[in-house]
């Protein structure tokens, strides 16, 4: 297959992932230096397949959206591996120790884990592990906060203070992919999730924080030490954000999405100082637990898919100046926790990777597009945990997306929810 040429953005730390997205011309055939720790040894493999015509629409799901698109095959195969075996809120992938293929990071309740990639697919834990009162959420984004050309981490969390973790490979001379915690304590309270990209023009990543009651813009000096530019967006809770230019002017606006009110378009005004559009999408009671930008319908701007708790998914489509429309479609499922956008199935669209939550673990969804923003359920159901975030990119360098899922557990599930590898094996 030829090399990825979408570009889309994810939110909330899906972003790094999204950007991140590999092909076969950029990966050297080098293996990376893996610190001591543990392995991640596979077990046997489990390959599921979505066929055209071939699939009964599953229980509960109306036929008119179960049916497979007819065209190319869907096929995901279990790699066996797990990724620790803690409760983990989010994952992002990208290339840390710098040779050329996608890691892993994963924020877990009260620690972030370092896993690096042998090239193909494989993952081992880095030693170093950071022990983060978060209470019981935690998440981040990867991004070169410190201006040295390598990946580091800003995090935040529930209960406690948000911080840049520095990679060691850069500037600071140490290990490449080693994360050290840079000191700072950013009065961030009860978030939920940040989203990086450099709102205020000057060429640095500054992040953009989602909160219960009002979110928060932390600008960036160049260097990693970020200042809070005061000020406070919205009133409900923030359960994902992403940023992207909605408006076509240039600039990072904002799409913030949660409960409590309705999600919010902040446009930004090219200094980063970012105002409500008044282009409101979904209303209040409406869940939203993660959404995700990309180019749905192939008109060349920013729509978007949104990850809903409780009842169907939606699609809401952009007209080029930031203004969004249902495009009416109830995508129905297991309740959805987050979503990560990428070409599945190889037609050169946009699909939906679906990470979904319950106790009895319905599986993880497809939904494939059909270039205009339609989307139709592929059939596959993957895993079989209480997944909560879900990350795309290439890791075994087959040319293809695969994902890593973080999972999570609740009330009566096992306290041990190992983390997943599924590879693409569409193509």
């Amino acid at each position: 297959m030829a090399a990825l040429a979408l570009v889309l953005v994810a939110g909330c730390g899906d972003g790094a992932a999204a950007s991140s997205v590999a092909t076969n011309s950029t990966i050297p055939l080098s293996s990376p230096t893996v610190p001591p720790g543990s392995t991640a040894v596979p077990a046997s493999p489990t390959t599921v397949t979505a066929a055209p015509d071939t699939l009964p629409p599953p229980a509960g799901i109306p036929s008119t959206t179960a049916a497979v698109l007819a065209g190319p095959r869907v096929s995901f195969t279990d790699s066996g591996q797990s990724l620790g075996n803690e409760r983990s809120n989010h994952v992002s992938l990208g290339d840390l120790d710098g040779d050329g293929d996608l890691d892993v990071v994963l924020g877990d309740q009260g620690r972030v884990e370092v896993w690096f990639s042998d090239g193909q697919g494989t993952f081992s834990e880095q030693a170093q592990e950071f022990e983060i009162s978060s209470g019981w959420y935690l998440s981040l984004d990867l991004g070169d906060l410190d201006g040295d050309n390598d990946l580091d981490a800003f995090v935040v969390v529930w209960e406690g203070t948000g911080r840049a973790l520095f990679n060691q490979g850069g500037v600071q001379g140490g290990l490449a992919g080693a994360l050290r915690d840079a000191g700072q304590r950013l009065s961030v309270s009860a978030a939920f999730c940040v989203s990086l990209g450099d709102l205020d023009g000057d060429g640095d990543l500054d992040a953009y924080v989602g909160q219960e009651r009002a979110d928060t813009v932390w600008l960036n000096d160049g260097s990693g030490t970020f200042a809070n530019s005061g000020q406070a967006l919205g009133r409900g809770i923030t359960a994902d954000v992403a940023l992207g230019d909605l408006d076509g002017d240039g600039d990072l606006d904002a799409l913030a999405g949660g409960w409590g009110e309705s999600a919010k378009v902040w446009l930004n005004d090219g200094t980063g100082v970012l105002s409500d559009s008044g282009h409101d999408l979904a209303p209040a009671e409406v869940h939203i637990h993660g959404l995700a930008l990309g180019d749905l319908d192939g008109d060349g701007d920013l729509d978007t898919f949104l990850a809903v708790s409780g009842r169907p998914n939606q699609v809401w489509l952009n007209d080029g100046a930031g203004v969004y429309t249902d495009s009416g479609q109830r995508l129905p499922g297991a309740p959805g926790h987050g979503v990560g956008l990428g070409d599945l199935d190889g037609d050169g669209d946009l699909d939906a990777f679906l990470a979904n939550g319950t106790e009895v673990g319905e599986g993880n969804m497809i939904w494939l597009n059909d270039g205009s923003g339609v989307f139709t359920d592929s059939g596959l159901r993957l895993g079989s945990h209480f997944s909560m975030s879900v990350a795309l990119g290439d890791l075994d360098r087959d040319g293809d997306l695969d994902a890593v899922i973080a999972n999570t557990s609740f009330s009566t599930q096992p306290a041990e929810t190992p983390n997943e590898v599924w590879f693409n094996e569409t193509h």
